[in-house]
């Protein structure tokens, strides 16, 4: 059995072209139809979203000379 269009159902139902039985057998195809789009929906929703990968770490900083640097020894002068 073929579900009407929502429209159609609406329509025929006004124009009371269907008995209580066929409309509420149209209403639980039609809602067949639809509950696994929903299902499917809501799991998008609520399924964990993949987290961003962290941002890499900062380049490393040469180390800075020390205030005193070594001093050199004195040369001897020959001669």
């Amino acid at each position: 059995m073929a579900a009407y269009s929502l429209d159609t159902l609406l329509n025929r139902w006004g124009l009371h072209q269907l008995t209580p039985e066929q409309a509420i057998g149209q209403i639980l195809l039609i809602l067949h139809e639809l509950e696994p789009r929903i299902l499917r929906l809501e799991q998008a929703i609520t399924a964990p979203r993949v987290a961003a990968p962290p941002p890499p770490p900062p380049p490393a900083v040469a180390p800075t000379p020390t205030a005193n640097p070594r001093k050199r020894k004195p040369r001897r002068r020959v001669g």
